[in-house]
């Protein structure tokens, strides 16, 4: 195989590795169930912002985990519907990707929310494998 065809599959190789770790995060977050699972998917330094729609902004898995933690005690149900995933930048051991997510949550207590985003990915492999080191929620449509 010549070495630009081996760069291509590793390329496409990647690119369906990202989308996965994306697909792995948001099935993760609506189970309600598995926070590790969540966590997974993220660096040990991961920063996870979603300031764009007036949540808080974490650092580091212990902030992840005790965020997620608290979100599957407070909601009942999660539904998370990615869609235009886009591979910013792919560049040896580091990516970027946005994908477009509508987010519908029904909290314990029967409050709704709706939210249309779209995240701003940053990614590293790290021992064969690719995961979020930043974590953007920018809002297309204000929260419902």
């Amino acid at each position: 195989m010549t070495n630009a065809l081996e760069q291509r599959i590793q390329q496409m190789e990647d690119r369906q590795a990202i989308q996965d770790v994306v697909t792995a995060y948001l099935i993760a977050v609506d189970d309600l169930k598995d926070v590790e699972a969540v966590l997974d998917c993220f660096t040990d330094d991961a920063v996870f912002d979603m300031t764009g729609i007036e949540y808080p902004k974490f650092e580091g898995k212990a902030a992840l985990r005790s965020f997620f933690t608290d979100t599957f005690r407070v909601m009942q149900y999660h539904a998370h519907y990615g869609t235009n995933f886009s591979l910013d930048r792919l560049e040896g051991d580091s990516a970027a990707c946005r994908t477009h997510v509508i987010g519908k949550g029904i909290t314990r207590e029967g409050g709704d929310i709706l939210i249309y985003l779209q995240y701003h990915l940053d990614f590293v492999r790290q021992n064969g494998q690719w995961k979020i080191s930043y974590f953007r929620g920018a809002a297309l449509m204000p929260v419902s």
